[in-house]
């Protein structure tokens, strides 16, 4: 009769530190197949708007649509012109105009996507300090996508936004390294408590590279104004032409010719002039 042999302690311990290691190989890589995944997502997602809204441009004799006001407190007169920017190019992007959005959510028939909920309007990768979307008078917005503030520096005759006063595409030089959209900061925490920027507000609908992420890959992603996306490093998108991160640097300039052009028509200063 045979009898049946058990396995020794020495053989479970031998194989239990092969499943451990084999998960310590294969977690990691999972975590980065993961992080890849939402980053290639959100990348696909601003390719998509810039698409949409250079084909507005098409339709509308060459001018970009309105940016409107970064203030929460001027939502209200964003949503209600047709060419804002969440309306107009959200349509040609095979979504609801942002203003319907925030109309069907104030009459309780949905509810207004955060990220990292699956929409056009949210980056998947983006972790948020908000459990609601952005409050104003009259209902509430959330974007993760949003224009380059800077693109009609040249053409604004005031610092109020003026549907009126936009850049035309055919204005933009080299369209292969100005800024169009940009995934915007989803929280100060993605930053060094250190970092010169870390204290710049996230909560707008528009911005430069003073809300430049740092959760893709330590930096985010931008669409230019000839169509193409690419990942840019914060660091480089933080810096001015004369290397400095200085937010508020003295005559400094962050338009970075053949890179990462802000202002098409002339200086990229802060504060604007």
């Amino acid at each position: 009769m045979r009898v049946r042999r058990a396995f020794t302690l020495v053989e479970i311990l031998v194989v239990v530190g092969i499943i451990a290691v084999l998960v310590g190989i294969l977690l990691p890589a999972i975590g980065s197949a993961r992080k890849n995944s939402l980053a290639a997502t959100s990348m696909a997602n601003l390719k998509q708007w810039g698409s949409a809204t250079i084909n507005y441009t098409s339709t509308h004799k060459e001018a970009l649509p309105w940016e409107g006001s970064p203030n929460m407190t001027d939502m209200a007169t964003n949503l209600a012109e047709r060419s804002y920017w969440a309306n107009a190019v959200a349509i040609l992007a095979g979504e609801r105009p942002y203003a319907e959005m925030v109309e069907r959510a104030n009459a309780n028939q949905d509810t207004l996507p955060v990220a990292p909920t699956h929409s056009l309007f949210c980056d998947p990768g983006a972790i948020t300090e908000f459990d609601d979307p952005w409050t104003f008078s009259g209902g509430a917005c959330f974007f993760s996508y949003v224009p380059n503030m800077r693109l009609n520096d040249s053409v604004a005759t005031d610092a109020a936004p003026d549907p009126t006063e936009v850049i035309k595409i055919g204005m933009i030089a080299d369209s292969a390294a100005t800024v169009l959209m940009m995934e915007l900061r989803a929280r100060p925490g993605e930053l060094p408590s250190s970092d010169p920027y870390v204290g710049e507000a996230v909560m707008r609908n528009q911005s430069d590279w003073r809300c430049f992420p740092n959760h893709h890959f330590e930096g985010g992603h931008v669409v230019f104004a000839d169509g193409h996306t690419a990942h840019v490093l914060n660091d480089a998108a933080t810096r001015s032409v004369q290397n400095s991160r200085d937010p508020a640097q003295a005559a400094g300039d962050w338009n970075k010719p053949g890179k990462m052009i802000w202002n098409p028509q002339g200086p990229a200063p802060y504060p604007i002039p």
